[in-house]
């Protein structure tokens, strides 16, 4: 009996083991789908619209992000983390994608009132593009209902990839369709929106055929896992500070070219920090499953070694890819490049160390409150900035770099801390 079970630990820790590699591998060919994909229509945009008019089109894009942030309020976190401990308990499930959505839909509710807010208040600035900004809603309804949060915590990540690739191919199709000029920037809003309205609808379809249709859950229910996730909220909305934030505070106080400059460097930072994205998302619910701690130390070694060599190509090759990619006029880039690169060595391992260590520990406290004092730090920082005239794109991506600094070392001190109680136990 002892041998039969050891046997059968063995098989459900290989089995494991399989299912992470199966779920990272579909997360890679996601993040490919849904970072590269649209980055290969950039370049294409920095030369059709110019400069200028693309650093008011990467400005709206920055918001849609910020934007998501409030509809999504913690759900990627909190829900995946309910959905990956109840997966055999399918109408448990069904309520809390239920209890989502619905809370989602409020939530579009101060999303649409911050828009016409920020349209009020920048009408001399950005009052003739009011209508590309009223366009940028149609995409933060479809990035709102996709329910990713599902399909990771039920580990099928297969999925997501599937309706993704067909959302981004749209939208590089649609937009190299209708662009063909400046005249023609609102079509990057439609585009952008089609693609993920379509995302949405591939999403939810495939999510009922699996036998998973939302249930309208009592009030009870919903309340609780709109409370469960505000942690989740403040900690994501902390991070926009530091992400989407630099883009969207040039946007406000500086010029839209500083806006493409600092914008050109950010995308090629974001494409390297993608390609870390899908073990920090597969590690999350097998951590929260396995505690497979020294599986975890082994991931984050190697990936640390293969973001210092991310960061020498960057240095060699940074000044060529910008003009590459966005053209002649984006030379000005290059040492807002090089910040980036340097906070890309700094975040890779923060972020493992993140949700899919302390965060699968049950730590999650430390997790959330380390990117909250980091939003904080960014807005003290921002003021700084703004107080002393440097509102260029190098001073902010030093600031993003000096706050991915902090969360690294509060993290870093958290998990051995961590570390230190269970070899202790």
């Amino acid at each position: 009996m002892a041998a039969h079970s050891m046997a059968s630990r063995v098989g459900e820790t290989l089995s494991a083991k399989n299912k992470l590699i199966s779920n990272t591998g579909a997360l890679f060919a996601l993040q490919l789908a849904n970072y590269i994909l649209p980055f290969l229509i950039i370049p294409f945009l920095t030369r059709m619209l110019g400069v200028s008019l693309y650093g008011v089109v990467a400005f709206g894009l920055a918001m849609v992000q910020i934007a998501c942030i409030i509809t999504d309020f913690g759900f990627n976190l909190s829900a995946t983390r309910q959905i990956a401990s109840h997966q055999t308990n399918r109408e448990f499930v069904r309520k809390i994608i239920g209890a989502v959505h619905l809370c989602k839909l409020f939530l579009l509710v101060p999303v649409g009132a911050l828009f016409f807010f920020f349209l009020y208040f920048q009408d001399q600035k950005y009052g003739e593009y009011a209508s590309f900004f009223w366009l940028l809603l149609i995409p933060i309804v479809g990035q709102t209902f996709q329910p990713i949060w599902f399909f990771q915590g039920m580990e099928k990540m297969g999925f997501i990839t599937l309706f993704v690739v067909l959302a981004r191919s749209s939208y590089v199709l649609l937009a190299i369709l209708f662009v063909s000029t400046p005249d023609d920037y609102l079509w990057v809003a439609i585009a952008n929106g089609v693609a993920q309205v379509l995302g949405a609808v591939v999403a939810i379809g495939f999510m009922v055929r699996l036998g998973y249709s939302p249930l309208l859950p009592e009030w009870g229910f919903t309340k609780a896992i709109f409370t469960e996730s505000i942690e989740f909220f403040w900690s994501r909305a902390a991070v926009a500070t530091y992400t989407a934030g630099g883009a969207f505070f040039l946007g406000l106080i500086s010029t839209p070219v500083a806006v493409a400059h600092y914008s050109a460097a950010e995308q090629l930072y974001k494409g390297a920090q993608a390609l870390f994205q899908p073990i920090s998302q597969a590690l999350y619910p097998y951590m929260t499953r396995t505690k497979n701690i020294p599986l975890f130390f082994k991931i984050m070694k190697c990936a640390v070694a293969i973001s210092l060599l991310g960061l020498s190509f960057g240095l060699l090759f940074g000044d060529w890819l910008l003009m590459l990619f966005f053209g002649q006029g984006f030379s000005e880039s290059y040492s807002v490049l090089v910040i980036f690169m340097i906070a890309f060595c700094v975040t890779t391992p923060s972020v493992l160390m993140g949700y899919p260590f302390l965060g699968a520990m049950g730590d999650t406290r430390s997790a959330n409150l380390s990117v909250m004092f980091a939003g904080v730090l960014q807005i003290v920082l921002l003021v700084f900035i703004w107080f002393f005239g440097w509102v260029e794109a190098s001073p902010v991506a030093v600031s993003v770099l000096l706050v991915e600094i902090f969360v690294l070392g509060y993290r870093g001190v958290k998990v051995k801390m961590l570390i230190n109680r269970i070899k202790n136990v």
